[in-house]
């Protein structure tokens, strides 16, 4: 051996390990507000670049028996023109209304692309799986399964590591770090039971903390990937050893772009499907009703969902589907930005393993459960262990729940978003394909909060954040109609109806009783599943003891609250120890040129002369760009936005655009 070589190789990989932890941490748009531990870089969510203008339109056999067929092309051929498509080419859908009596597979590098969103329309009657699939398989996750043990090189910042072996490893594989559960702050058990699928394996969960990472170079057992670890994994004691399930994207740089999914509840279980795709993306749909879910993202790297309206669903109950936008499966790097999200159950839910995410100026409006009760749905949900170092930005709903029902998580930062605190409910709250009458609405009167930190999820941040509404106020003091008096619904009422931030183990009030409602621009540390003064979680065992009463104060005891404003207080509640001066962003430089003529920043405490509910928020808030489409946008006789992104944010005039489809049923139930 060559002793001065192999001090030479080794010295550069110890040294390169050394500072990339101090590089991960450089200066950040959040610095000197948040804490570097608890944070990361969000600047490059979404897919690398933006998402790609391809130009290039199929023209193999394949595409033109399909283009020449038009709208009366079959399953069978346009699932023959995707597969045909050259890389960095689009499958180009004409105007019409086109039979989907199954599935479209799109392959990777290839977009499948129609005329507009009131143009092309894929009518949906298959009866499982997806309308349209973006990869297929995934992390082959699960004990023993193409996984290798991390032997050195888990830190924070990292962007190298040394594994047991490279077998299966090669540039462009896909890595799924994780670690062993640390009891200390990660768990799948909760009162309400174990999540045993919350890590996307068969090992009963044990693994439900990590991230996605992208090979860069293989040398000896030295692996080199992007991006940095978002925090250290098996470091702490018991989590060891850290693990890098190895897996080939199900498909890389596919897109959906300009047309309408016209669904029918003949039993998918979701329209799109994204399932180990890397940089794939979803841009400018409409998805008009859905089976199940809208998008389900599983095993996601660095893909992308904007600028698009997801409307209405056939269920409006928890299970199986929340006809949500869901994040699964340790997917990161992932941008949802600038959609709207209209009379869902929930409106985007963060679950498994989530992590490094952005969610940003996203709408939601109108989520029911058609079980009839008027409560909130949340807009943005956590529901299942173990999301982190997710960032939501700008976005305007009802609240954002961290809830407690499937386990833990850390780490997630809220930034000047509004959360109302209510929803308008239309009638009717039915499942399956209505009229939606909107001049006959009410407001929620259950759960009406705005932030939900339950017990499980620690090291929240909370900043720049405007909490209630104009409506909020309308379901306080008088609530008429909104669940008062006998209501079965109703739990006991609150001596003061309103109040900044309610912690455990203070009496949390669910709903109105006796002429008063009880809104919480804050609260946490309780579990989702029960109200009262947080007993279940005083009596609930935990910890790495398994002790009793181990979760108490853990999610109030870590997190961070700074400059927000809620109409509670009718003022803005400052750390004193922090800077009041605030980023615009916390992942953007500049503002985005879809914003337009909309301020920037949208909303927060140091904006002034916002119109939206201005009495009540008192300036601090303007409408985002995706809210300004939405209350522009005309309704169709069914109640749906005429939606057309073109309008909305690419520069297009309402009088060049086509007429909405005729001829589609409609059946109220």
């Amino acid at each position: 051996m060559n002793r001065k070589q192999w001090f030479s190789s080794s010295s550069i990989l110890l040294v390169l390990l050394l500072v990339i932890p101090a590089a991960a941490h450089a200066q950040q748009a959040w610095s000197g507000i948040l804490a570097p531990s608890r944070a990361i870089d969000w600047t490059t969510a979404g897919v690398p670049g933006g998402v790609p203008n391809r130009t290039t339109i199929c023209v193999t056999t394949a595409c033109a028996a399909a283009t020449s067929a038009g709208a009366n092309a079959t399953l069978a051929q346009l699932n023959a023109a995707l597969a045909s498509c050259p890389s960095g080419s689009v499958v180009l859908l004409a105007a019409g209304r086109y039979s989907i009596t199954g599935t479209l597979q799109i392959p990777s590098n290839c977009t499948l692309r129609g005329a507009g969103t009131l143009q092309t329309i894929l009518n949906a009657t298959g009866t499982s799986g997806a309308v349209i699939q973006m990869g297929k398989g995934g992390a082959p996750y699960g004990a023993g399964i193409q996984t290798t043990n991390i032997t050195f090189g888990t830190t924070a910042g990292s962007t190298s590591i040394v594994v047991a072996s490279t077998s299966g490893i090669s540039t462009g594989t896909l890595l799924a770090i994780s670690e062993l559960n640390d009891p200390t702050y990660v768990t799948v058990t909760t009162p309400n039971g174990t999540c045993g699928w919350c890590d996307g394996s068969s090992d009963g969960g044990a693994r439900a903390r990590g991230q996605i990472v992208e090979v860069a170079g293989v040398s000896g057992t030295t692996v080199t990937f992007t991006p940095a670890l978002y925090s250290n994994y098996g470091v702490a004691t018991g989590t060891s050893p850290a693990q890098a399930t190895y897996f080939q994207p199900g498909a890389k740089y596919v897109g959906v772009e300009s047309l309408q999914v016209y669904a029918n509840g003949t039993g998918y279980g979701q329209t799109f499907s994204m399932d180990g795709c890397a940089f794939c993306w979803i841009k400018g749909v409409f998805d008009n009703y859905t089976d199940g879910d809208h998008v389900d993202v599983y095993w996601g790297f660095h893909d992308e969902i904007r600028d698009s309206y997801f409307s209405n669903a056939y269920s409006h109950t928890s299970g199986g589907s929340d006809s949500d936008v869901s994040l699964l499966d340790k997917t990161s790097g992932t941008l949802i930005e600038n959609n709207i999200l209209e009379r869902l159950h929930v409106g985007i839910m963060i679950n498994w393993g989530a992590a490094g995410n952005v969610v940003a100026y996203n709408y939601s409006y109108g989520n029911f459960d058609s079980g009839g009760a008027p409560v909130i749905l949340a807009s943005i949900d956590f529901h299942g262990a173990h999301p982190q170092f997710n960032l939501f930005e700008g976005n305007v709903g009802n609240n954002i729940t961290m809830d407690s029902f499937w386990g833990s998580g850390s780490n997630n930062t809220t930034f000047r978003n509004l959360f109302r605190g209510t929803d308008t409910l239309a009638s009717p709250l039915s499942a399956g394909r209505n009229v939606v009458n909107w001049s006959s609405t009410q407001l929620a009167g259950q759960q009406t909060r705005g932030i939900t930190v339950a017990f499980p999820h620690t090291n929240a941040n909370l900043v720049g954040n405007v909490l209630g509404s104009y409506d909020q106020t309308q379901v306080g003091p008088t609530c008429t109609g909104y669940d008062c008096g006998t209501s079965p619904w109703a739990y006991n009422a609150g001596s003061a109806p309103y109040t900044s931030t309610l912690l455990a183990p203070a009496t949390r009030y669910y709903g109105c009783h006796a002429n008063a409602c009880q809104f919480q621009a804050v609260n946490i540390g309780y579990d989702t599943g029960s109200d009262g003064s947080g007993t279940s979680v005083a009596s609930f065992a935990g910890g790495p003891s398994n002790a009793v009463g181990y979760w108490v104060g853990k999610a109030s005891g870590s997190t961070f609250q700074h400059g927000n404003f809620d109409t509670a207080s009718s003022s803005i509640i400052w750390n004193g120890s922090t800077t009041e001066a605030m980023p615009a962003s916390f992942y953007r430089s500049s503002k985005p040129t879809w914003f337009g003529s909309v301020p920037w920043p949208a909303i927060g405490p140091d904006v002034t002369g916002g119109a939206m509910d201005s009495s009540t928020l008192a300036g601090h808030v303007n409408a985002i760009p995706a809210e300004v489409c939405y209350s522009s946008t005309p309704r169709d006789a069914y109640g749906l936005k005429q939606f057309d992104p073109s309008v909305c944010y690419y520069g297009a005039s309402a009088a060049s655009l086509p007429v909405a489809p005729t001829g589609l049923k409609a059946t109220a139930n």
